[in-house]
C-alpha cells in the first residue's frame, strides 16, 4: 500500500498543480495569496514519486518522519537567514495576508519547503550525473586546511554583521566553511571527503538543484500575489522576475550550504538517538526561536 500511495503522488503532485495554477490564472484570491506554497508542495510530491520510480528509494519512502523533521528544521534554517536580513535588508514581503495565523502559517509552510525541495532536486540530479565524468581535481583536506575554512566561517559572518552593504554575499558562503570542516572530523558525508575521493557527483548534483530551485523559486513567487522583493546594493539591476539577475548566483553556494547544515543536524539526531526528553526540548525551543523569528519578520521585512 505504502509503495503505491508513493508511485501514486507523481499524479497527486501533477493534479495539485495543474489545479492551482488554473485557479491562479481565474484569479482566485486565496491561490492568489497561496499559490507559492501549493506549487512547491506539489512539486516536491510529483519529485519525491519520480525519484523513488527511479532510484527505488526517495526521501518519504525511506522515511516520512524524517522528511518531516527536515521541513521542520528548514524552517528553523530559514529563520536564521531572515534574521541575517534584518541587517541586510536585501528583500521584504509583500502582500501577505492581514491576520497573523494566517500569515504565521504562510511562513510556515513556505519555509518548510526549502530542504525537501533541495533533497529531492538533488537526488534527481545525482541519478542524472551517475557515470559522467565530472571530477576536477583532488582536495587534501589538512587539518590547517579546516582550521581555515571554519576562520573564513567565522570571519564571514563578523564582517555581513559589520558592513553588510559590502559583504551581503557572504551569508550565502559562510555555513558552508564552517560546517563542511565539521562534518569532515565527525566522518559525516560532506563535499570535502567526496573531494579528498576526487568525487564530485554531490557537488554538482547540488549545484544544479540550487540553479532549477532558485528560477523556479522566483518564478512561482512572481505569480504569487503574497511575495517577496530582493534588492542587492550596487547590483540592482537587469531583474528576472522580482530577482537582479546576479542574485541568482547566490542560489549555487546557498544549495551547498544546505547540504553541509542537513548533513550536521542529521548527525546530530543519530547523537540523540535514545534521548527523548532532549530532543524533545530542542524541538521547542526551535519551534519558539521560529516564532520570535515571525515576530521579527513581520516587524521589520513585512512591508505594509
Amino acid at each position: 500500500m505504502k509503495y503505491k500511495l508513493l508511485r501514486m503522488n507523481l499524479y497527486l503532485g501533477l493534479m495539485g498543480f495543474f489545479v492551482s495554477t488554473i485557479l491562479l490564472v481565474l484569479k482566485s484570491s486565496f491561490m492568489e495569496t497561496w499559490f507559492f506554497c501549493f506549487a512547491w508542495w506539489s512539486f516536491i510530491l510529483f519529485l519525491d514519486s519520480l525519484n523513488f520510480r527511479k532510484n527505488g528509494s526517495s526521501p518519504l519512502s525511506e522515511s516520512c518522519s524524517n522528511f518531516f523533521l527536515m521541513a521542520y528544521l528548514s524552517v528553523f534554517i530559514w529563520v536564521v537567514f531572515e534574521l541575517i536580513n534584518l541587517r541586510l535588508k536585501n528583500w521584504s514581503y509583500h502582500g501577505l495576508p492581514l491576520h497573523t495565523p494566517e500569515r504565521w502559517t504562510g511562513y510556515f509552510v513556505g519555509f518548510a519547503s526549502v530542504i525537501p525541495a533541495f533533497q529531492e532536486l538533488s537526488l534527481f540530479f545525482r541519478k542524472v550525473l551517475k557515470g559522467k565524468r565530472l571530477s576536477l581535481f583532488r582536495v587534501k583536506p589538512e587539518p590547517l586546511l579546516l582550521r581555515g575554512c571554519i576562520l573564513i566561517g567565522l570571519v564571514s559572518v563578523l564582517f555581513v554583521l559589520l558592513w553588510p552593504r559590502i559583504f551581503f554575499p557572504l551569508p550565502w558562503l559562510c555555513f558552508l566553511f564552517l560546517l563542511g570542516p565539521i562534518n569532515y572530523n565527525r566522518k559525516n558525508d560532506s563535499l570535502l571527503r567526496d573531494f579528498e575521493e576526487k568525487d564530485w557527483t554531490r557537488f554538482w548534483s547540488w549545484v544544479f538543484a540550487g540553479l532549477v530551485a532558485g528560477i523556479l523559486w522566483e518564478m512561482w513567487n512572481f505569480w504569487s500575489g503574497s511575495h517577496w522583493e530582493y534588492s542587492l546594493p550596487y547590483l540592482d539591476f537587469g531583474r528576472v522576475f522580482h530577482m537582479p539577475i546576479l542574485g541568482y548566483a547566490g542560489f549555487l553556494p546557498f544549495s551547498l550550504e544546505i547540504f553541509e547544515i542537513s548533513t550536521f543536524f542529521s548527525d546530530v539526531k543519530e547523537k540523540l538517538k535514545g534521548k527523548k526528553t532532549i530532543k524533545t526540548l530542542i524541538m521547542i525551543v526551535m519551534g519558539l526561536l521560529c516564532l520570535a523569528g515571525f515576530y521579527l519578520i513581520d516587524n521589520f521585512t513585512l512591508a505594509r
